[in-house]
């Protein structure tokens, strides 16, 4: 049988790794707040866009730039950077910069882009803007989840979004689609900042790139500087700057840029009272009607020197993103630090999934070579749990290395960073950690915060030494919401930033001092004029508010999700709770409800009021369908189904189209890739000799009188078994392994094959499978857990790594996984069914039946049909079951109509990972006739569910009385639409028999398929007679 395709033909390339994807690695990128987004009409010499990071140089080793790379697959030709153009704006310590990159892509098949970079603290993207028919649109806000939703539901129709998004600390991420077949594409960044305070400050932009671009283009303007005062260079190429007015212009027009190189403006110190010291910073904008100021106030308040302390504790982050930090700063650092102690005890704590051991080492005259050798031979790997980045509790005072992005956790709280209970300074030495948080945590401690790439060694030495005052606002007048950077002194300064609510704000700072005393600083502010005609500082001034604002909203989690999402949108801020997005047509913002740029708005507004009617109406609709499908399930499962011998002729249809098989014997097939059994679960047996996989028993209360089963089912259930297909991978690596006499020897070898796989998912699940497999759970855990650190936000991976864990028992650990799945993709009901069987396992089931009945009660996309079929079997089994073991589900918020628990002797449920991916279920019963998309009701009762060609299933194979005789699994990669590819599509089975009885007996089953074609055998049910 030929299989009917998506509107899109199915693509089949061979998959490679890496991905065919642009993937930028922008790691020296270090934006502040925004200005006006890309398109708003600005003064004539005003800047377009916003800054990159600009650090002065500090003591130590300087962190090598990273580069901005293109992938593709093997086969295929890199993407070209045509044109690279550069503009920028330096007045005083404020900088805006506009990058535009032309993209070309000389392959036969049309791309997705992904361009990936960290921005330093404080640093924001203040917009972007991609080419539409030749013309430059700008972006516009969104919410988060469903920014993504909308970028990729566009994608599949092959028309032209764009997205910016977040995706954990200050990493974010740019998704442009498509890049044309041998054809090209405009994106332009804004990026904006503050200079760092320096004696003589430096703003660079990193050019490092994997290629050069064939086109450079400069254009740098410092205002009210000369010429001999202002030092820039390309690399080691010294610009000529010249004098244009008050002002110095640095061009480079139609050079070719080589790689590595970076662009670098040296300022002196005296070009502006802005950098002198005694005198604060002050900037000032206006922004949709209202006016900020953003202010550093030099702090001249005396410091107290810090009590030397007889023991110190060191949390160490030694997860897999701990590899990244720049260690010879951080290791400058403690050498200074503990010199200047001379003896004392350090308390080490490393921290990865979980936190390690505490080891004690004493130093003695500024002797810690054993310490220093400790750290210098720390193995990074694993996730990150935020929450054991806590100090011990018999030190002093404490250091935390970190850049505080947390991943892992079986608590509420386990990505949040910890109350420390003794002063403690936060260092980080990477781009992209989580500085706000970080800040926050060492404030409230009585310590403080320490950037290892803004600060020099003897600028973070001396504030470890010091206990500085705590500043704090006394009194505003003619200002509101002012917002403190950190109630410490930072380089000297405090930083702060508010709104006018007249034409002048009067702000007053104080310090405690000793005695009791107080030292205070008044601050007076003009707001800007509406009409001013001069040529104004970069826009940093609002957004800096809007950020330190943010960054105090997101430090309170939860409750304040709704404020931190507003203010996303109303400063166009790609952030925890928003994202920014350019779509193709007008029909696109009114049919996804986004208000587009302001040339679209008014044919937006017209569309949108016919899009919600028809909204409207399909809710009410939605229903309806799903109780009439539920009805013809119903009448499939009341009817009798012969059991004897199916006539040739049906044998012979159902096998035409099955896997490519028609009368021919099915070919050999590869070994499916199955996780092996796992310790650490509860209520489990594993498969009989031979085989793998796990057992769930689900007990039940003989007689419970809770949701009865709909009459007509056998009295006594036939004797059921399942046989798992084995799985002997052959890597090389595996090879190895598996030699290792002992677990030290087997770690070892798998942190020597580390650095080649670090962004294979296969990897870590396989070496995780052995160490299962032998017993060591931990290890297991934590190699496992590398798949929260490999891709910031992956979705994809995050749902292999949830169902690994569930199958290890680690239920706990598996739900915040999944329901950070669920915050990704709420537009998805594979996020909500996942959560809710994982519910169920965890012995929730009351939450378990309130998620399920999302999946059934949501209209979805269309290229998710029956997701709600599967859903309801499983909410109606799920509920019968709670309620015969004696424990109440409310269950008023479902439907009277679809409450019916419809028992099977046979279920198989198929999912995966990869979106836009056609994966089908075949089962073969003892008829020879087997089900599959093509033949979805077998002549015994065997149905099969509605295809899924669209990604991710579930396909479900339902037999209610099933006949003796020996049933096989298979699956199969049918094909694939996908613009960004994967190496290969794991695959997630779940063979009950019992179903919704009380002998349900279920084996989960991961398996990978690597292409097109690709078919494996995943298990046998048997099946005895009936008693």
């Amino acid at each position: 049988m030929t299989k009917p395709l998506a509107p899109a033909p199915l693509q089949q390339p061979r998959r490679t790794w890496p991905r065919s994807t642009l993937i930028g690695l922008l790691c020296a990128l270090a934006l502040l707040p925004l200005a006006a987004p890309v398109g708003a009409q600005a003064p004539q010499e005003s800047p377009l866009l916003r800054s990159l990071r600009v650090m002065p140089t500090p003591q130590g080793p300087v962190q090598p730039p990273r580069v901005l790379t293109w992938q593709v697959p093997a086969a295929a030709t890199p993407i070209e950077l045509r044109r690279l153009d550069v503009q920028a704006t330096i007045v005083g310590r404020t900088a805006a910069t506009r990058i535009e990159l032309e993209l070309f892509n000389p392959n036969g098949r049309q791309l997705e882009a992904q361009l990936q970079f960290p921005l330093a603290e404080g640093q924001s993207v203040t917009g972007f803007a991609l080419d539409i028919d030749g013309e430059l649109r700008p972006a516009v806000p969104v919410e988060k989840a469903k920014g993504r939703q909308v970028f990729e539901d566009i994608t599949r129709a092959r028309v032209d979004p764009a997205l910016l998004e977040s995706v954990g600390g200050n990493h974010h991420r740019l998704r442009v689609y498509p890049l044309p077949a041998n054809g090209s594409r405009r994106v332009v960044l804004e990026l904006s900042e503050v200079l760092p305070n320096a004696a003589a400050p430096v703003w660079r932009l990193p050019l490092g790139l994997q290629a050069p671009a064939t086109r450079l283009d400069v254009s740098v303007r410092v205002a009210g500087v000369a010429p001999g005062d202002v030092k820039a260079q390309l690399g080691t190429l010294g610009m000529a700057a010249r004098a244009e007015g008050a002002d110095t212009h640095i061009a480079l027009v139609g050079a070719q840029h080589s790689r590595g190189e970076e662009l670098r403006v040296e300022l002196p110190a005296q070009a502006s009272t802005w950098f002198s010291k005694p005198q604060p910073l002050v900037a000032t904008q206006r922004f949709d009607g209202a006016s900020y100021f953003y202010a550093e106030v030099p702090v001249a308040a005396r410091s107290a020197e810090r009590a030397r302390p007889e023991r110190v504790g060191l949390v160490w982050d030694a997860s897999g993103s701990g590899a990244a930090r720049d260690h010879a700063r951080e290791l400058a650092l403690l050498d200074g630090w503990l010199r200047r102690l001379g003896t004392v005890e350090v308390l080490l704590q490393p921290v990865r999934d979980v936190a390690g051991p505490i080891e004690r080492f004493a130093v003695q005259g500024g002797n810690w070579s054993a310490l220093r050798d400790r750290l210098k031979g720390m193995a990074y790997d694993g996730a990150t749990q935020a929450a054991a980045l806590r100090a011990p509790e018999d030190v002093q005072m404490a250091l935390v290395f970190s850049d505080g992005l947390g991943n892992w956790g079986s608590g509420p709280d386990a990505a949040a960073l910890p109350a420390q209970p003794v002063p403690t300074y936060a260092v980080t030495a990477s781009a992209g950690s989580n500085a706000a948080g970080l800040r926050r945590m060492a404030d409230a401690s009585g310590g403080g915060y320490l950037d290892l790439l803004a600060v020099s060694t003897t600028q973070a030495l001396d504030a470890l030494a010091q206990q500085a005052p705590r500043g704090e606002v006394a009194t505003s007048e003619g200002a509101e919401d002012v917002e403190l950077a950190s109630a410490l002194p930072e380089q000297g300064r405090i930083a702060l930033a508010g709104r006018f609510t007249g034409p002048e704000a009067v702000v007053t700072l104080q310090w405690p001092q000793p005695g009791g005393k107080s030292e205070t600083r008044t601050l007076r502010i003009a707001a800007p004029a509406a009409d001013s005609t001069t040529v104004p500082a970069p826009g940093v001034a609002a957004h800096r508010w809007a950020a330190l604002r943010m960054a105090r909203l997101e430090s309170e989690g939860e409750r304040q999700r709704a404020a931190v999402r507003r203010l996303g949108q109303a400063f166009r801020i790609a952030g925890r709770e928003t994202s920014l997005i350019v779509l193709d047509t007008v029909q696109d913002y009114a049919r996804h409800q986004i208000e587009p740029p302001p040339a679209l708005r008014a044919r937006w507004a017209q569309l949108r009021t016919d899009t919600a009617s028809r909204e409207a109406a399909t809710r009410a609709q939605h229903l309806d369908r799903i109780a009439r499908q539920f009805d013809e399930k119903l009448a499939w499962w009341d009817k009798d189904f012969p059991k004897d011998e199916a006539p040739p002729r049906l044998k012979e249809q159902a096998r035409g189209g099955a896997v490519g098989m028609s009368a021919a014997p099915p070919p050999p097939t590869p070994s499916p890739a199955v996780l092996p059994k796992m310790d650490g679960s509860t209520n489990r047996s594993t498969a009989s000799t031979g085989t793998r996989g796990l057992t769930r028993e689900a007990p039940f209360a003989p007689g419970a009188d809770a949701m009865a089963a709909a009459p007509g089912r056998a009295a006594a259930p036939p004797s059921a078994s399942i046989q798992l297909r084995a799985w002997q991978p052959d890597a090389p690596y595996l090879r190895r392994l598996r030699s290792a006499g002992s677990v030290q020897d087997l770690e070892a070898i798998y942190l020597d094959e580390r650095p080649s796989h670090t962004n294979s998912t296969a990897f870590f699940l396989d070496v995780a499978d052995l160490l299962y497999e032998r017993g060591h759970g931990a290890l297991a855990r934590r190699v496992l857990s590398n798949l929260a650190e490999m891709e910031l936000e992956n979705r994809h991976v995050l749902r292999i790594l949830a169902y690994r864990l569930l199958q290890a028992g680690d239920t706990a650990v598996a739900l915040p996984v999944l329901r950070t799945v669920l915050a990704l993709s709420p537009d998805e009901p594979q996020s909500w069914r996942d959560l809710g069987l994982a519910l169920a396992k965890a012995g929730q089931p009351q939450a378990a039946a309130d998620q399920l009945w999302q999946v059934v009660a949501k209209p979805w996309a269309g290229r998710f049909p029956g997701v709600e079929l599967i859903a309801l079997a499983e909410l109606n089994a799920i509920v019968a079951q709670a309620q015969a073991n004696g424990q109440t589900v409310n269950t008023s918020a479902v439907d009277p109509r679809m409450l019916r628990n419809l028992p099977l002797d046979l279920r198989a449920v198929l999912s995966w990972d990869a979106d836009n991916t056609d994966i089908d279920l075949y089962v073969l019963d003892p008829n020879g006739e087997e089900a599959y998309f093509g033949n979805r009701l077998t002549y015994q009762g065997g149905r099969m569910s509605a295809d899924f060609t669209g990604g991710y299933g579930p396909e479900e194979f339902s037999l209610k009385n099933a006949k003796p005789g020996t049933y096989t699994v298979r699956a199969r990669f049918y094909g694939h639409r996908q613009q960004v590819v994967a190496p290969a599509t794991t695959l997630m089975l779940r063979l009950s028999t019992g179903f919704g009885t009380p002998a349900q007996k279920d084996e989960d089953v991961v398996l990978r398929l690597t292409g097109q074609g690709d078919t494996v055998t995943v298990g046998r049910f048997t099946i005895g007679p009936r008693p």
